[in-house]
């Protein structure tokens, strides 16, 4: 009988549909498992392979739990507000509105056709009014806590994206996967320390403009210590404690020669002040696209007077210092630091190295030179874009009162449906060439006012969405008091490692801030989190230009989702990055199909007498359900392979062992098994529901011992010994010669040679 996925895969989807086997009862807490994947955005026609990896790997661990008698939920959902969305909207001419209403429909598609264990009945999309509307009450609830503030500050700005970005989507061109390009196009070749627009990879701009930010640097501590709490993989908790940066340093004051004026200068080194050599201060007007590919300076004609050894220091403006690091001046040290060196030798600056015997912080306070600060790298999260395909701020201007919060009772501020949603690079948003949007009333005294004409970074929506799943369909509030202290905090969270402190820093700190305001009962979101690898094709990284972007349509359609899924999960670790072979596809099929003939063999439904395959299928479940346990995905599945080829030979099976073979293969071919549960085995009810099984050590410990058996070098079958017989030279050489599958090689032939290596090899030589 032939394997037809279409029909069996196509059958089972819609059964499980109807019978909502992957819809909770939410009401039930009890053994609670909230399984999480972090949401696509739905920035193209469809989902790629990359996609099908990461989510599938989510969905193995949510089956997994399920049959170890969890009640999981795993929802899904779309980031489909946002840059990503709407400049793919924009390439093909299109209104952001109609894309996402294809783009989101065919994502539905394509994730039921893999087979996974989602609860559509709560799924969130970011760009409708019924999910913005709380997005905007969000931004609300920071204002009042003082966390919201519109402030004229430097500020990234993407000259392709056209619209201004926060510090955590500056990258270097390597991060962001990417060529560096300048505003016209043209890759940039030379140059380091550059750095890019995440999205685009485009050279950023420094510009002056008016922008709302949330205070996320008030949260700095409590981010750092947090991440001592959780379980999260290392690569990120390290991403993020680089990020927030904090440096224990000391602030030191230094004379301008000739003036009143003093210098304060943040250094994390205050036992180098005797080799500084020159002060450089951060400078707007150098820090320019064309000159930020080399540290350029110009003198100011002034000194300052070193506090230690009265050492007249030039002062320089530089595009190499951070405005925004500590005071935004430096005291260079060429002797000690890479960037000053690099810049004393441009310029002919002295280079001196003092050994100053460790000079004591507290005897540079004393003398009144300095005193101790704390700095950090992190920066107010920027939230406001001058784009269209967004959730408008709701916030009004009032020439008498300032700055309003729109009436709760107002929300949502809908975003109106126009048809010049293109950016503009004005420094302001499309909403802004439209007066039925902007005009309108202060909320607080009546007087002509004007809205905020910028939307919100789609990192806003994406902080809170998980809160928002368990409460999907419950009107009036975000997320329903009782639901969230049920199922939340989210007990595993998969994505990627890119968000490191882009999405997982911002979710965390919004949070922290719901926690303060008493609204939920905890202050880490995703007390487990693990990082996947990232997929590539042929050996490079998938992207559109390569022409290396692997649908996974057509590869369901001709091997199926199952065939699809057990390979992305085999081809290797879950957090490496894989490459997508088509031979390798090709060779999971035919693994499918052997799985399928050995389930249509005699069954035998006596218990398992043989104790070479006891030994194998407890050897097997213990080893598989540790390796989930750890998303060993690819060693499981390796597992499995052996079981069966264990089991192949056997021209009659004992049900228990295809029973257990099933249940192993549940979470990564959930069609095929489901099939050969109900169907061929005859059992009632879904096989992903059943209990998980459970190994016995006893079986596995010492008993036996699997010994493989050579003629002339190469394989040709295998033994199992009881230890207790393993010191038995000559009657392991008997048994081995007495194998069915060995004897037929000695046959005809004469023994010169047996080479036994005790509990490990036997090698006839004929």
């Amino acid at each position: 009988m032939i394997y037809d996925h279409r029909k069996v895969e196509k059958k089972w989807q819609e059964r499980w549909e109807k019978e909502k086997l992957y819809t909770p009862n939410l009401t039930n807490s009890k053994n609670k498992f909230y399984n999480l994947w972090m949401f696509p955005y739905p920035s193209a026609e469809g989902l790629h392979a990359g996609h099908a990896f990461a989510s599938t790997g989510s969905d193995i661990y949510g089956r997994f739990m399920r049959m170890n008698g969890m009640n999981v939920f795993q929802p899904f959902g779309y980031d489909s507000f946002g840059i990503h969305s709407e400049n793919y909207a924009i390439k093909i001419n299109e209104n952001p509105n109609e894309v996402v209403k294809r783009t989101t429909k065919h994502y539905e598609e394509q994730m039921r056709s893999m087979g996974h264990g989602y609860d559509w009945t709560k799924t969130v999309t970011t760009s409708d009014p019924d999910y913005y509307k709380w997005t905007q009450w969000l931004f609300i609830q920071m204002y009042k806590k003082g966390l919201a503030y519109k402030n004229k500050a430097s500020v990234n700005f993407c000259p392709s994206c056209k619209t201004v970005l926060a510090d955590e989507q500056v990258v270097s061109p390597s991060q962001a996967g990417k060529e560096p390009k300048d505003k016209d196009g043209k890759v940039v070749k030379d140059g380091k320390d550059l750095k890019v627009c995440e999205r685009c990879g485009t050279l950023v701009l420094k510009k002056d403009l008016d922008q709302w930010f949330f205070k996320i640097t008030d949260y700095a501590d409590r981010l750092l210590e947090g991440l001592n709490k959780i379980n999260w993989s290392e690569r990120v908790k390290i991403a993020q404690k680089a990020w927030i940066g904090k440096s224990e340093g000391m602030i030191i004051n230094f004379e301008v020669e000739g003036s009143k004026d003093t210098l304060s200068v943040f250094t994390t080194r205050p036992d180098t002040l005797d080799s500084a050599t020159f002060i450089a201060k951060s400078s707007k007007e150098l820090d320019t696209l064309e000159e930020s590919k080399e540290k350029l300076g110009k003198f100011t004609g002034l000194y300052a007077i070193n506090p230690i050894n009265d050492r007249r220091l030039p002062i320089w403006e530089t595009n190499y210092v951070e405005g925004s690091y500590g005071t935004g001046v430096i005291m260079g040290v060429p002797a000690y630091d890479e960037s000053d060196m690099d810049f004393a030798k441009k310029y002919g600056i002295d280079i001196v190295e003092e050994d100053l015997n460790e000079i004591l912080w507290k005897e540079i306070k004393d003398k009144g030179w300095g005193e101790k600060n704390t700095n950090y790298h992190l920066r107010d999260w920027l939230v406001s874009r001058q784009r269209y395909w967004g959730a408008p701020i709701p916030m009004v201007n009032c020439s008498k009162c300032g700055w309003q919060t729109v009436s709760e009772d107002e929300l949502p501020i809908l975003l109106p449906n126009i048809s010049d949603y293109k950016p503009e690079g004005t420094g302001k948003g499309p909403l802004a060439n439209h007066p039925d949007f902007y005009k309108t009333k202060c909320p607080k005294c009546n007087s002509d006012a004007i809205r905020e004409t910028d939307v919100m970074d789609t990192f806003v929506d994406s902080s809170w969405y998980f809160l928002r799943y368990p409460s999907v369909g419950i009107e009036n509030k975000p997320f329903d008091k009782e639901v969230t202290k049920k199922w939340l905090p989210v007990d595993l969270y998969f994505g990627g490692a890119e968000h490191s402190v882009l999405h997982l820093m911002y979710a965390r700190f919004v949070t922290m801030v719901l926690s303060d305001l008493g609204l939920v009962s905890f202050e880490e979101p995703f007390p487990k989190f693990f990082a996947h690898g990232l997929m590539i094709k042929d050996g490079a990284k998938m992207s559109k230009s390569r022409g290396n972007v692997v649908n996974p349509d057509e590869y369901i359609e001709k091997y199926g989702a199952d065939t699809l899924r057990l390979y992305v999960m085999f081809m290797g670790p879950m957090d490496g990055d894989p490459d997508f072979r088509d031979t390798g596809i090709e060779g999971m099929q035919r693994f499918t199909k052997r799985v399928w003939n050995l389930f249509h063999k005699p069954l035998i439904e006596s218990e398992i007498k043989d104790q070479k395959i006891l030994y194998k299928m407890h050897q097997t479940i213990i080893k598989v359900t540790k390796d989930i346990q750890e998303y060993k995905y690819n060693t499981a599945i390796a597992a499995i392979m052996e079981y069966v080829n264990v089991l192949t030979p056997l021209d009659k099976l004992n049900k228990e062992s295809l029973m257990v073979l099933a249940k192993l293969l549940a979470p990564f071919a959930p069609h095929l098994t489901e099939e050969l549960w109900i169907e061929i085995l005859d059992q009632k009810g879904s096989v992903h529901i059943t209990n998980w099984p459970r190994g016995i050590e006893s079986y596995t410990k010492n008993e036996t011992i699997t010994i493989p058996v050579q003629v002339n070098g190469k394989l040709r079958g295998q033994i199992v010994v009881e230890s207790s017989k393993l010191n038995s030279k000559d009657e392991i050489l008997k048994l081995a010669k007495e194998d069915i599958k060995v004897a037929k090689w000695l046959k005809g032939g004469k023994v010169k040679k047996e080479i036994f290596i005790l509990n490990k090899l036997i090698n006839f030589v004929v």
